[in-house]
This record gives C-alpha cells, sequence and structure tokens, in this order.
C-alpha cells in the first residue's frame, strides 16, 4: 500500500478476520470437514500521527484565523467554531489528498461513496471546508456526519486524561464500559443491524492524531469536566470539484 509520504498511518476497521481456516471437530472427530470465516465488504478508517509541520501549519492558520465564526454551519455545542485557511492548498495536497488515495487503495481501488465512485476517477477531490473547534468542559458534539466525500478530525490539545475523568464522583457505580467523558466515538452498524461504537478515550497522547473517514461515518465528542483548559481540534471536509478535470 503506498502510504502519505512523511508520516504514518494504520486502517482500522470493525470487521473480523476472514483468513483463518477453523476446524470445529477434535482430532479424534471425523477429518476433512473445515470451515472458513467470511465478511461482507465494509469500510473503516485511517489513523495516524501527522508531522511537526504539519502541526505547527495547524497552530499557525489557528493563531492567524479572519474570526469568520462557522458555528452556523456545524451542529457542535461548543463556544468556539472558526474557519481556517488552507494556505497554499497545504494541507489539502501534503495530507488529505494522500490520505484519500491511501483509503482508495486499501478499500480494494474503490471509493466508499458508491455514487461518486466514477466521478472521483475525473475530478479532484478539494478541501473546501476546514475549522477548528475550542471546546471548553461540559460542551459537546452530538452524533452526526458531515458533507462531502471524506473528513477528518485532528487532536490538537486534550488537557485531560479520559482514565482520569472516571474516577470523577458523578461516575460513582457507573460501568466502567459506559463511562463516555473526554471520549471521541464512531457509531455504526453491525451485520446484524445493531448499532454498535468505536471509541477513543482520549488523553494527550492522542495530540497531533488525525482520523480520516467517509463524511458519511457518523461520530460524537462527548464532554469533559473539572478540567479549565481547552480542548482544541481541527476538522475538514474533501468535496469533489467537478470545475477540476484530472488529466
Amino acid at each position: 500500500m503506498d502510504r502519505p509520504e512523511g508520516f504514518a498511518i494504520k486502517s482500522a476497521s470493525p470487521n473480523i478476520n476472514n483468513k483463518k481456516i477453523i476446524s470445529p471437530h477434535t482430532k479424534n472427530e471425523s477429518k476433512g470437514f473445515q470451515f472458513k470465516v467470511n465478511k461482507p465488504p465494509s469500510y473503516g478508517w485511517l489513523e495516524g500521527i501527522l508531522e511537526k509541520e504539519h502541526v505547527d501549519f495547524l497552530w499557525k492558520q489557528i493563531k492567524n484565523h479572519k474570526n469568520k465564526d462557522h458555528k452556523p454551519r456545524l451542529i457542535g455545542n461548543v463556544s468556539e467554531s472558526y474557519a481556517l485557511e488552507d494556505e497554499g492548498n497545504y494541507f489539502q495536497n501534503e495530507v488529505v489528498r494522500p490520505l484519500a488515495r491511501a483509503y482508495y487503495q486499501i478499500s480494494g481501488n474503490h471509493h466508499p461513496m458508491r455514487a461518486y465512485h466514477e466521478s472521483l476517477e475525473k475530478y479532484s477531490l478539494d478541501l473546501s471546508t476546514f475549522w477548528f473547534n475550542n471546546q471548553l468542559k461540559g460542551e459537546f458534539n452530538p452524533f452526526h456526519d458531515h458533507g462531502g466525500v471524506y473528513s477528518f478530525v485532528v487532536w490538537l490539545k486534550i488537557p485531560y486524561d479520559h482514565e482520569e475523568q472516571k474516577k470523577l464522583p458523578q461516575f460513582k457505580g457507573t460501568k466502567t464500559d459506559d463511562i463516555k467523558a473526554g471520549c471521541f466515538e464512531f457509531e455504526y452498524f453491525d451485520l446484524f443491524g445493531r448499532p454498535s461504537q468505536f471509541t477513543y478515550g482520549l488523553s494527550s497522547e492522542f495530540e497531533n492524531t488525525i482520523v480520516f473517514f467517509p463524511s458519511m461515518f457518523r461520530h460524537c465528542a462527548y464532554p469533559f469536566y473539572d478540567i479549565d483548559e481547552t480542548r482544541v481540534s481541527v476538522s475538514g471536509n474533501l468535496w469533489l470539484n467537478t470545475q477540476n478535470v484530472i488529466d
């Protein structure tokens, strides 16, 4: 798999491994009856750690933002959301377009948005919406999806540790797995149509991490508590640009 130059990525998926051959019999039972585990085609997401130059660029754009309020375009219940400028198309070209190519390759040379698949062979993917969130204690982003074809989230500053959040007195008696304070969570449906989740218990160890996913993939950011610092994240959407034909 061709990876974006400059930083490492890994793919994540809720699927089970379909390569292991399993025999339901013991050695003393009839031989030759074997089966394999099959899984339906599905899509996951990419996760990676940004290089220093990528992170420095994001902080620079945040510092120089134009106070263009992005909250009316978002569902988030957070204090501040401002539009960012991708100066020189740097983040588009150095990070998110390479991630889109990597996602395409690990998905069997197919984009998850079937309606756009053929068009994506002809037209470019552009970082058309780009913003950052300042989230204070008690604030949150409810479950939602995005517009466009692909989306991403970068966690630049996580001022808390989910493991410490779980120890707060309001969670006494709550099952550990049900405490979501300070978490980021993806939601998907399993083979039987049941809602399932993949949860990131965030801490400073996740700073400068990017997750890259199809825009229709629902996700949320849970509130954190008792910390008087700001959580800072950057997000964006890649849209199909029919005005830019790929040579």
